[in-house]
């Protein structure tokens, strides 16, 4: 499967505001808590980045009840990646976890936020809640391959160029997210649990 996908940083205030015209006029799809476990090649725990230019990003996601592998295949910062996923039955993030560090992939960063996807017209949005300070949007092309730029515009969001893309992916991870380890895993599905 090929995604085609925008995203950007929205204040606050917007995000309730675009959440209020998503309630009235969309449809909700989902809403969730998500852990995304990112053991991505060639991270560095010291800087909190990436080395890797395979362009490969691995991760092991739980968003609510569904659980899965993903690896997505490309630039971060383009616009359509190929996606391969492998859904994994409940209560098997923590294994998956554990099969990638024998497997040598055992550095990365920790992921969690709140998230609420609506169908809108042709396309599935997506608004992220990381914490009380920082929120975030997503767009993605519907099953005709609909440009998310134009609905973009029309709802006045701005997506991130691959620059302002990089620099937000590096200041969430000094400020919002956690390095992996899999004691801080544990901690994070048992709360999910709950």
């Amino acid at each position: 499967m090929t995604e085609i996908e925008i995203r950007g940083e929205i204040e606050k205030i917007d995000f309730a505001g675009l959440m209020k015209l998503l309630d009235e006029n969309g449809k909700l799809i989902d809403h969730y808590c998500r852990i995304s476990v990112d053991l991505s090649l060639g991270f560095d725990e010291k800087t909190r980045k990436w080395t890797n230019t395979s362009g490969v990003d691995l991760r092991i996601k739980k968003s609510g009840d569904s659980e899965k592998i993903s690896a997505k295949i490309g630039n971060f910062a383009i616009k359509s990646r190929k996606e391969i996923e492998v859904k994994l039955a409940k209560g098997e993030t923590e294994k998956a976890v554990e099969m990638f560090m024998a497997l040598g992939f055992d550095k990365g960063m920790i992921y969690a936020w709140e998230s609420w996807e609506y169908r809108y017209r042709n396309y599935e949005v997506k608004l992220s809640r990381y914490n009380e300070d920082y929120y975030m949007w997503e767009i993605e092309s519907g099953e005709n391959g609909e440009d998310p730029d134009v609905l973009a515009r029309e709802l006045g969001l701005v997506p991130l160029s691959p620059a302002d893309y990089r620099k937000a992916i590096d200041w969430q991870n000094e400020n919002v997210h956690s390095l992996f380890s899999l004691e801080k895993l544990k901690v994070l599905l048992m709360k999910a649990e709950k």
